[in-house]
Formats: C-alpha cells, structure tokens, sequence
C-alpha cells in the first residue's frame, strides 16, 4: 500500500468527502462559511464537467469543484488563491486510491485476476441492476467485446470504456457512471490487468 504524507492540519479525509478549513470565511450561496466540504467525485460529475467545459481546465476544475462543494462557480472563483489551492489539495486526496501497492507488479488487495476474469472489490457496495453489491466480477474481453461497444460509442473513447466494462461486469452504464471515480479506476486497473501479456 503506498504511504500517504500526513494531512495538513486544515484538512479532514473522510471515506466520501473532504473538509478544508479556508484561510478566512468565504460566501458560499450566500453565507460566509470557514470550512468547505467536497464529496468524493462520481464518475458522472467528472463527466459533466468536462461536457461542460470544452478544452477549459480551469473551467473543468471549478465547475466540478463547485458541484462537488454544493457551491456556484461564482463562490469557487471568489475564493482566496490559496484557499483555492486547499480545494485542489483536498480534491487530489480524495480521488487517492490508498489500496493501490507501492510497486507496479505487485496486485492490490481489492483485486483478485484469473485467466477468464477478475474480481474487484469496490470501497462500498453500489446498486448494480436492484442489487447492491460491494464486489463486481469483470470478465476478459473479446475481440467481438472491444469491436461491439466501438461500434454504440460513435467515436467517444471515454463512452467505449464505460460500455465495454459495463459489458464485461454484465451492468449497465448508468450503473457504472454511478461509481466513484477511485473505484471505477478499480475497474480501469481490472481491465488492463486482464489484457496485459507479459510475453507480447
């Protein structure tokens, strides 16, 4: 597991959320506040951010900052340079998977591949198709797989993956896009675990 630098006084991780102790007190909706909280991103804000935003990172950054604070864009841009940079300190920590291993070859703890397919255990279960489930079984991909969800993607890379590992874990898109962004990188990791050769 890697080995976290210890957290700044201003700053509490939670398993979903994250609370910054600001500078100075902020409006935010109207109210001056002193914390702001972030919660744990979901696949479908990161997404909607980045619709959202174009080609704009700074754009991306505060439009998914402000959903995540429950905030305007406006009360994001009006803060203080380096309360804004607490925000992205805490955003940073919070989409840390701390179960990934300090060595590349080595497999995590929340993971387990075979030949056929793997087995990834997420943070917390999830409602997958009316069941809630807290592991999800992934497995290997086809050729017909990968060339099925290039063709329902028109093109969109992002939306390929997510309908190729909706696919292989026999869930939906919706499902998925649902996960927090730590865990559906759980899925990414199970993915490429299962087509990676070391031999080729």
């Amino acid at each position: 597991m890697k080995k976290l630098k210890p957290l700044p006084s201003w700053l509490i991780i939670e398993a979903d959320s994250a609370t910054i102790t600001l500078t100075r007190p902020s409006d935010v909706n109207g109210v001056k506040v002193d914390q702001l909280t972030l919660r744990a991103p979901l696949l479908r804000e990161v997404r909607a951010s980045d619709a959202i935003s174009g080609n704009d990172a700074v754009l991306r950054e505060v439009t998914l900052f402000a959903s995540l604070s429950d905030a305007g864009t406006k009360d994001i841009e009006g803060l203080k340079l380096t309360d804004y940079a607490r925000v992205q300190t805490a955003y940073s920590r919070l989409i840390l998977d701390a179960g990934i291993p300090e060595k590349k070859d080595e497999t995590p703890t929340w993971l387990v591949v075979g030949t056929d397919g793997a087995i990834v255990t997420l943070s917390k279960a999830y409602d997958f198709k009316d069941m809630k489930l807290d592991r999800l079984p992934l497995r290997a991909p086809t050729v017909r797989d990968v060339r099925a969800a290039t063709s329902a993607s028109n093109g969109d890379d992002e939306q390929r993956e997510t309908i190729l590992l909706a696919d292989l874990s026999e869930s939906d898109t919706k499902d998925l896009e649902g996960l927090k962004l730590t865990d559906y990188q759980r899925l990414q990791a199970a993915y490429f675990r299962l087509v990676q050769d070391d031999g080729v």
